[in-house]
């Protein structure tokens, strides 16, 4: 009897054991959520540099502010933004995803924000847009920048 006592002791050391080891969560503290943290992401060509700001991760359905600018690197007659959201985002009321600014000197931004609700799912999606400008030899091919985010349940 004594015997098997000591059997069952040292096989329950040995699973409470694994469990510490690999990192259960019924013996680990619960974690809070991760806060979403300002991403900026980059594209330029020889006439403009073209960023926006996200935020991610982000909670499903969570409302965010994104930031666009343009800084112009040489005189610009016009700046076009034109921002497309993935599936399941949703662009909050009154907010827009095309811009426009007329005459750009160089060394100035033009800066564009909207508001948008995430998917209500958990996922990986990417914000695309395109920045298109016209200088006074004519229109330029559009830039274009993604941006991933990241749509987490906790």
């Amino acid at each position: 009897m004594q015997g098997n006592l000591r059997i069952f002791a040292l096989i329950g050391f040995i699973a409470v054991g694994a469990f510490v080891l690999t990192g259960c969560e019924l013996l680990s503290p619960p974690q809070p959520p991760v806060q979403p943290k300002p991403r900026t992401d980059t594209v330029e060509n020889d006439l403009i540099q073209y960023s926006r700001t996200v935020l991610t991760p982000l909670r499903p359905g969570q409302e965010f502010t994104v930031s666009v600018k343009v800084t112009a690197k040489a005189d610009l007659r016009v700046v076009l933004i034109s921002e497309s959201l993935p599936e399941g985002f949703e662009l909050a009321e009154g907010s827009q995803l095309k811009a426009a600014h007329l005459g750009l000197a160089a060394g100035a931004t033009f800066e564009h924000s909207y508001t948008v609700r995430a998917s209500a799912k958990a996922g990986s999606f990417t914000i695309t847009g395109n920045a298109i400008v016209a200088t006074s030899a004519g229109t330029q091919e559009p830039l274009v920048l993604e941006s991933p985010v990241r749509v987490q349940a906790r």
